[in-house]
């Protein structure tokens, strides 16, 4: 699978910082950092060029909606994307987007876009199955929702993507670094808060697969935007420019 190049990335922030997306106030949250942001269209121009190489775990993120609506966050919301005005679309790509417009309003609501979000003190999860940690909130307990995910989180062990990224606007504090419980519970919430892409990725296939992961959205407060999507479809074409498909 191809990585992104430093150059298309640098490409992807920009368009992302001269977006309508930064300027978004979210409801209870205000204005996303602008790391976030950025962080989000240069994770779904990876995540999108995986897609195009035939990526497994991509493409199960890009999977038909067919109305598992207690399972598929973009079946239980289709409701609501039709009262923002974005459509899902059919095809496997219109379908990545539309989890990333899902994920970007998830993202804002659970952890205000800070990548390095400590668990919800306010909340009693404490062990390494349940305690909660970076930009989405998800606990290593979601990984029964699909066996790549702990592919994943085993290929990802070490590494660090994006961070620097995601990084800009957000000042992370000493409670954010702690991490609860032992063994791989641990070093999941270590990992999420570590690698951005990794968290990005994580939530992206839980959000087809778990969507009751989540309070914000078994409650529909997570917002979809059309500013948000039109930044992906502008990331798309960025992508597609720079990485040609050949014959």
């Amino acid at each position: 699978m191809r990585i992104l190049s430093d150059a298309t990335a640098q490409k992807l922030a920009e368009i992302a910082e001269h977006s309508e997306a930064v300027r978004i106030q979210w409801q209870d949250r205000g204005r996303a950092p602008r790391g976030y942001t950025k962080g989000m269209a240069v994770a779904f121009g990876q995540l999108y060029l995986d897609l195009l190489d035939g990526d497994a775990f991509a493409s199960e993120v890009a999977n038909p909606v067919i109305g598992e609506v207690h399972r598929d966050g973009l079946a239980f919301y289709a409701d609501k994307f039709e009262e923002a005005g974005v459509q899902i679309g059919p095809f496997p790509s219109d379908i990545l987007r539309s989890v990333f417009v899902m994920q970007h309003g998830l993202g804002m609501r659970e952890s205000s876009g800070r990548y390095c979000e400590g668990r919800d003190a306010s909340a009693d999860n404490t062990s390494a199955e349940t305690a909660e940690a970076g930009l989405f909130q998800c606990s290593w307990n979601a990984r029964s929702a699909s066996p790549l995910l702990v592919t994943l989180f085993e290929e990802s062990r070490g590494m660090v993507n994006f961070l620097e990224i995601f990084r800009e606007g957000v000042t992370a504090h000493a409670h954010d670094e702690e991490n609860f419980g032992s063994g791989d519970g641990r070093d999941f919430q270590a990992l999420t808060k570590a690698n951005p892409l990794f968290a990005v990725r994580f939530a992206a296939l839980c959000l087809r697969k778990q969507r009751r992961h989540w309070g914000p959205i078994n409650t529909r407060q997570s917002e979809i935007r059309p500013e948000v999507d039109a930044l992906f479809r502008r990331a798309m074409a960025q992508i597609e420019a720079d990485y040609p498909v050949t014959s």
